[in-house]
């Protein structure tokens, strides 16, 4: 590309392209940043943006598209939204000098590097993540380098693919960087791209880092070994952290001093939950319109700040294990409802928070100002106040978060408080390259320089009365601009009265502008006093902000305190707006609750009130729940309502029933419809059957699952066939029984409750038969469902006359084909229990031999007769036996 170029600049531009030849191109040029040759035409059609041409110096021209650097954040945001990257070229030397100004890149935004506030949302990590895989192992780790936040995993299973499912799902990353091995691996690639909006990229200095991981983390954290990270013997994990570590420095061009630890996790520390359950229980977004809206986080988001919004987000995406966290969280959220106008009180306080883990980031990698620092004073002061209110409350919780605020005149947040105002002014300007930051008597020769400026003025307004008086001119005017500098402007009319001793600078439509020696002695004065001003002010900012972010650790463990408490109050808000109960937390294997509700149902109702209903589950003797009824009649509220009790109850929150025991589970499995998977080529039936065998794998007798509609996807019998086999093997699978709710429109699978009396129990959703017309109550009720009123439900969805009226005639005939083969019917449904009877008495003749007595030869004929009988007894069921 250099070949193309001539002039001294564009062959600076070509040398710096080479060097971020996947990013584009932001060359700083005065009051624009410039993209040329391809890049421009990428800008010109993201942005709309003009397309214009610049000469190479060899009479060609190339194409050139620029945007005003006082806007550029909006354009960087477009950009990134876009999936580009994009390297900012900025001017490190002044323009006014001779020769070619000296640039280089100062930074390179990415969708996951992304520090601008406005194009960030306020209570949504933006996550990047670096992965890799060996024959037995998956490593990931995350970073949002808006909030410091960095965390990594590595984790053994024979299920990679579904782990990386699973935590894309939960993690919802903006970008992901890989190495270029597996860059270039199409069927991982495709498995990552079932992610929707996440960029993916290959990183070429991936082994760079990956080689050194154990020592360039060591050098970044300071410390001999990775042991108090527990990442010692994980090198997978180290490697993909150092990748990490080494892509945010490049990008932000600095340490990234704000990361200080790693969050070594492990996915046995919180309640699982993999993507399909993530999708379906619409934790985050709503199913059919991918909205949030009518989703459990906007119901149970009442924090006022982003941090506590991003933290109640991870509280949601991992509720708790242990009974003694998830009580402690209880006790808070109780002595909070107790406590009413203490809680508004901190409200009001903790609302006026600023987003501090934001605001130390951008000044961490350089993008901070002096109001930033001024925010954060403010924002401190209040935390002060907050941390006071606490005092008066009792729960261990709320005293250990109090105790994270740091309070010190030497080390603590007050220091920084009387750090920031003692330097810094309280109304700052937003560039920290022009002075009116540093407060007066901070350093001596900045206030004599001051003095001389504004000497200056004074000297400046003299001169103007001066001149008018000596002119005559009375509309005589004494001027400064940035680009001309000081100047005396006499208006057309009075030309004919300007002295001799004026020469002249500028020409206007109705004005001239002059200079004198006087003029031009004291502007050289002002202006060589201004620079230095300048100057002395950015370093004291710099050395402020400096020793502001030597308490960085302190800084975000007050953040994470301060979140923490927004989310307690958030419950506390909501249990009360709702009237939520304290559910019992155990590990008895029950799981009994009372009237509880669906906690977004409830509040979508506009005109109608929310029917509650009870459920009551046990490892041991009432295990799966099959749940049969029509669709409308509630089955699916009914299943996900308890699946999201149980969550809401592990995050520590009140939920909505009168009475709730809930014991411990470790994983929710919901399985329902085919999700969004099938963009990955597989079919809808295939999807409903990967997923359910996931589920069956891994499912413990600690797990609650839900299941919704298994088998729908195929052929009756087939679909039959495996919603009895899924059922029973639930409830026989040694110990892992899970419990389950298990919703079907398959009425001969209600037989199950006669074979696994114990385990299974049928339940119906009530439906009321008015004159033909279903009446849903919403009710759960015990036994088995008569009647699925398809066709009526058909006609109240809308579906034309004259499709509901041949529908009732085609079901009319099948009924009555149906009456004929009633008792053949009969015998089909209860063959299984016939063959059962079958088998005990077989088994009964059987007990009477003594088979230590019995030869070879003679126990090959007892079987030949016993299969005789068995035969025998089933002769007349054997048909509909080989289509069950």
């Amino acid at each position: 590309m250099q070949d193309s170029f001539t002039t001294p600049m564009m062959k600076q531009y070509s040398d710096i392209k080479k060097q971020y030849i996947d990013c584009l191109l932001f060359y700083r040029m005065g009051d624009f940043y410039e993209l040329f040759l391809e890049d421009a035409h990428i800008g010109a059609r993201i942005l709309n943006i003009t397309l214009t041409g610049k000469a190479n110096g060899k009479g060609k021209r190339i194409p050139m598209a620029g945007v005003p650097y006082h806007a550029v954040d909006a354009y960087l945001a477009k950009l990134v939204k876009a999936g580009y990257k994009v390297a900012i070229c900025e001017q490190l030397s002044p323009p006014n000098k001779k020769g070619l100004v000296r640039r280089d890149v100062v930074r390179v935004v990415t969708p996951g590097t992304m520090l601008d506030e406005k194009a960030l949302e306020k209570k949504e990590h933006n996550y990047l993540i670096s992965l890799a895989i060996d024959a037995k192992k998956v490593a990931l780790t995350i970073a949002d380098v808006s909030t410091g936040y960095f965390a990594t995993t590595e984790i053994v299973s024979d299920s990679k693919e579904q782990i990386i499912i699973d935590e894309l799902a939960r993690i919802h990353p903006k970008e992901c960087i890989l190495s270029e091995q597996l860059y270039n691996d199409p069927v991982f690639l495709q498995l990552l791209r079932i992610e929707k909006g996440m960029n993916i990229f290959s990183y070429a200095e991936w082994d760079v880092y990956a080689n050194e991981a154990e020592s360039f983390l060591q050098k970044h954290f300071g410390t001999a070994t990775l042991a108090a990270f527990s990442l010692e013997n994980k090198k997978l994990a180290q490697q993909t952290s150092a990748v990490m570590l080494g892509y945010l420095q490049e990008t932000q061009k600095g340490p990234v001093q704000h990361i200080k630890k790693i969050d070594n996790y492990s996915t046995q520390d919180y309640l699982l939950l993999d993507r399909s359950t993530i999708l379906n229980l619409e934790l985050f977004t709503t199913i059919r319109e991918h909205d949030s809206k009518g989703t459990l986080l906007s119901l149970m988001d009442q924090t006022v700040t982003a941090m506590g919004g991003r933290l109640l987000k991870e509280w949601m995406l991992k509720p708790l294990l242990e009974k003694k966290t998830i009580e402690k969280r209880q006790s808070a959220v109780a002595e909070f409802l107790e406590k009413q106008s203490q809680r508004q009180e901190l409200y009001e306080l903790i609302k006026e928070v600023s987003d501090i883990e934001r605001l130390i980031s951008r000044c961490s990698v350089g993008l901070g100002n002096a109001r930033d620092l001024v925010n954060l004073k403010s924002s401190l002061i209040i935390v002060l106040q907050i941390k006071n209110k606490l005092k008066g409350f009792e729960n261990s919780l709320i005293k250990e978060l109090a105790s994270k605020i740091t309070e010190s005149k030497i080390f603590g947040i007050d220091a920084i408080i009387d750090l920031i105002k003692t330097i810094i002014v309280s109304e700052p300007p937003i560039s920290i390259r022009e002075g009116g930051m540093i407060q007066i008597g901070i350093d001596e020769d900045l206030d004599k320089l001051r003095k001389i400026v504004s000497g200056s003025r004074d000297w400046l307004v003299a001169l103007e009365q001066k001149e008018k008086e000596k002119t005559g001119i009375g509309s005589l005017k004494v001027r400064f601009n940035q680009i001309f500098g000081f100047y005396i402007e006499v208006s057309k009319s009075n030309l004919d009265l300007v002295p001799a001793t004026y020469m002249r600078k500028q020409t206007l439509v109705n004005a001239e502008r002059f200079i004198t020696a006087e003029l031009k002695q004291q502007e050289e004065i002002i202006l060589s006093a201004e620079e230095k001003i300048y100057e002395i002010e950015f370093r004291i900012f710099q050395e402020t902000l400096h020793k502001t972010l030597e308490k960085v650790a302190i800084l975000q463990e007050t953040a994470q305190s301060i979140a923490a408490i927004d989310c307690l109050l958030s419950f506390a808000n909501i249990a009360e707006k709702y009237q939520y109960i304290r559910p019992e937390m155990n590990s008895s294997g029950e799981m009994k609750i009372k009237n509880g509700r669906h906690p977004v149902v409830e509040t979508l109702l506009l005109d109608k009130q929310f029917v509650p209903n009870n459920v009551f589950l046990d490892s041991n003797k009432q295990q799966l729940l099959l749940i049969t009824g029509p669709n409308m009649a509630g089955k699916s509220v009914y299943i996900r309502q308890n699946a999201l009790l149980v969550l809401m109850a592990q995050m520590g929150s009140f939920i909505p029933a009168d009475e709730a025991h809930i014991s411990l589970v470790d994983q929710i499995f919901v399985r329902s419809g085919a999700s969004d998977v099938i963009t990955s080529g597989l079919s809808t039936f295939m999807v409903e059957m990967v997923e359910t065998a996931h589920i069956l794998h891994h499912a413990t007798s600690k797990s609650l699952i839900v299941m919704d509609e298994i088998g729908r996807g195929t052929s009756t019998y087939d679909g039959i066939s495996i919603a009895w086999a899924v059922a029973e093997y639930l409830v026989t699978n040694g110990k892992e029984k899970p419990k389950t709710l298990f919703a079907t429109h398959y009425h001969e699978l209600q037989v199950l409750e006669e074979r696994h009396s114990e385990q299974i129990r049928n339940y119906h959703m009530a439906v009321s038969d008015e004159q033909g017309e279903p009446v849903f109550l919403h009710t759960i009720l015990p036994g088995g469902a008569s009647h699925s009123f398809g066709v009526a439900v058909a006609k109240l969805a809308g579906i034309p006359d004259p499709i509901i009226k041949r529908a009732n005639e085609l079901l009319e005939e099948l009924e009555k084909r149906d009456d004929k083969q009633q008792e053949v019917s009969s015998r089909k449904i209860y063959a299984p229990q016939q063959i059962n009877l079958a088998d005990r008495l077989i088994h009964k003749e059987l007990e009477q031999l003594d088979i230590a007595q019995i030869t070879p030869l003679e126990a090959l004929n007892i079987l030949a007769a016993l299969k005789e009988k068995l035969q025998l007894f089933t002769k007349e069921n054997i048909k509909y036996l080989e289509a069950d």
